[in-house]
């Protein structure tokens, strides 16, 4: 079987915070792996808080209203 290692020098450092605002009722956070293998930087862990009460309850659901209105540089 194969076997994948990362590089030493790459490490999984935290990324941004995307808030769901005031006066969400039914927040769930979500983290998200991303990296730009252009940039040349390591990958981070992004968070979203979604208000579930604004959207449907499946995860994607969740994940298009963040591509939607947090974060459009997300692709899935």
């Amino acid at each position: 079987m194969a076997q994948f290692k990362l590089p030493a020098n790459s490490v999984i450092g935290k990324g941004k915070t995307y808030y769901a605002g005031a006066g969400a009722k039914n927040v769930r956070r979500f983290q998200i792996y991303r990296w730009d293998p252009d940039s040349g930087e390591n990958p981070r862990m992004d968070t979203y808080e979604v208000d579930l009460a604004a959207c449907g309850p499946m995860v994607l659901d969740a994940l298009l209203k963040i591509k939607n209105e947090m974060d459009p540089t997300l692709t899935l």
